[in-house]
């Protein structure tokens, strides 16, 4: 796995040389040569570059997770290599009969830690509403039954950012919701490399089965992630960048470069999100392999490096 973030923002074309890539900047003439084996995240976020198949064939073959952004300045699509993995047909057949009671189990599991980890984020900004979140917690029921994540996520959105007004909806264009939007985008490509590398198929969910919706696994697994990144972003629009008004290039790259930052505990060791996230699918997958829950490890946030970032 690299440690690279490559996020294109100006127009350039980009092609393959001895299993490389070659960037080439148009506006500068600038040539870079970029080391395959040094990238874990690229980010394409503008509609001015030529690419050629070969640089695609290159970025699914080393499993690099990749991300499109449309001129509107909106994630468009993901690149996820289609693997042929020497177990895939086992895994699939898994997938397929999985147990309804351990899925059920799971997302119970990861509905809890979500919510935790809303709780804590709130807790780092002292905010008492931490409290109320906690007690829903103990309800959270086999697939949440009672919809608990609904109502904590009522107490959350009212209170995690300062602005009185604020509404978390996933199409709105003011601020702070493009920023989360942007996040969760980075996020879902993410998780979607990692679950596509496992040999897992994206498409077969635990609580998302939707026909159109073709990475219902991956949209299941990152919800643990997103108060992490909720954390960073009130940080970043409150604290750093408080009087932006639009979602520039600065603030994009602070959003991405945060994939890097050792923000998370996971195993009993601090993790950035990337390689969190690895180890996150893999041990799902052991639970589905031996249909034991016990396998499983979820993140948490990483209190002291908040608390440094708010110094």
């Amino acid at each position: 796995m690299g440690w690279k973030v490559v996020h294109l923002t100006r127009p350039c074309k980009i092609k393959v040389k001895n299993e490389n890539l070659v960037l080439y900047f148009i506006d500068t003439d600038d040539e870079i040569k970029v080391t395959v084996n040094d990238i874990d995240f690229i980010l394409f976020d503008n509609n001015q570059f030529s690419i050629t198949g070969n640089v695609i064939e290159l970025l699914a073959k080393n499993n690099i997770a990749t991300l499109f952004i449309d001129k509107e300045f909106h994630p468009s699509s993901i690149l996820t290599p289609y693997h042929q993995h020497s177990t895939m047909y086992e895994i699939a057949n898994i997938q397929i009969n999985m147990p309804i009671e351990l899925k059920g189990v799971i997302w119970q599991e990861i509905i809890k830690i979500k919510l935790k980890n809303q709780s804590d984020t709130l807790a780092i900004f002292k905010n008492n509403c931490n409290d109320k979140i906690n007690s829903l917690i103990q309800k959270v029921e086999y697939f949440d039954k009672t919809n608990q994540e609904a109502q904590s996520a009522r107490v959350y959105w009212k209170t995690i950012f300062l602005y009185k007004n604020f509404r978390r909806e996933q199409g709105a264009e003011d601020i702070i919701n493009s920023m989360l939007n942007y996040a969760y985008a980075i996020l879902r490509a993410c998780m979607a490399r990692s679950v596509s590398a496992s040999g897992l198929l994206p498409i077969f969910g635990i609580w998302h089965q939707n026909r159109y919706n073709a990475f219902g696994l991956v949209d299941d697994l990152m919800e643990p992630f997103r108060p992490i990144y909720d954390a960073y972003i009130k940080i970043l629009k409150e604290r750093k960048f408080h009087q932006k008004t639009v979602l520039d290039i600065q603030l994009k790259r602070e959003i991405v470069a945060f994939l890097n930052y050792g923000s998370l505990v996971i195993n009993g060791g601090v993790s950035n999100i990337t390689t969190a996230i690895d180890l996150y699918v893999r041990n799902y997958k052991r639970v589905l392999i031996n249909n034991d829950i016990s396998y499983m490890t979820y993140p948490s946030i990483n209190e002291k490096f908040f608390q440094d970032e708010l110094v």
